[in-house]
Parts: C-alpha cells; structure tokens; sequence
C-alpha cells in the first residue's frame, strides 16, 4: 500500500485540497460564498461521480 492509499487516495485527497484552499480564500475574502458553495457542490458531485464510476467498472470485471 502507497502512502496516498493510505491516506484514503487521490479522489479524496484532491476533495480535500480542494475545499482547504477554497475555505482560504473565502477567509482572506478571495472568493464569494456563492462561489465556494458552487466549489464545494462541483467537488462533491465529481467525487460521487467518480466512485460511482469505479463500482461500476470494478462490478463489470
């Protein structure tokens, strides 16, 4: 098992990325909340989207 394995993979890691840097710039007034939430909303459906795909392709083997 590879570190990013262990740290629950790139999916996730990138989910998480995502969100950190976007709760940032929404603290140093960056960006708007409208525009996190769209962030958030869009990270959350990819990750879904993503997994979803993986189930599917991993079922069909």
């Amino acid at each position: 098992m590879n570190a990013i394995t262990a740290l629950g993979g790139r999916r996730f890691l990138l989910a998480l990325g995502t969100g950190i840097v976007c709760s940032i710039l929404v603290w140093f007034g960056k960006i708007s909340d409208q525009v996190f939430a769209a962030v958030v909303v869009a990270t959350v459906a990819a990750y879904i989207t993503g997994n979803t795909i993986q189930k599917v392709k991993r079922t069909a083997e």
